[in-house]
């Protein structure tokens, strides 16, 4: 009986610095919300949803809105879907050396 009590004594000893960790980890209130500065998606930034991103709705993002004339490839004023997927998977301009 005694020793019992030793080993979870101990146990709650070893726990007891966890439990402080635990207590100081953010819940998903907060965490950035989505559509910040940093990880805004496409749908987080298409506030109306109708597939495409003004300029006004990229104003919400900085770097987005920095790099608008970057993914409207078409100059329609507006980002679309396949837009960002073309811009972010077409291979980058290195100067080749001659």
């Amino acid at each position: 009986m005694k020793s019992s009590r030793l080993l979870i004594a101990g146990a709650v000893a070893v726990l007891i610095p966890f439990a402080g960790a635990v207590a100081q980890s953010p819940t998903p209130a907060q965490e950035p919300a989505q559509g910040s500065q940093q990880g805004a998606t496409f749908e987080s930034l298409d506030t109306n949803s109708d597939g495409k991103i003004s300029k006004t709705e990229a104003a919400a993002n900085e770097s987005v809105s920095a790099q608008f004339s970057k993914y409207d490839k078409d100059g329609n004023g507006f980002i679309e879907k396949a837009e960002v997927s073309a811009t972010n998977t077409a291979p980058s301009e290195t100067p080749s050396k001659p």
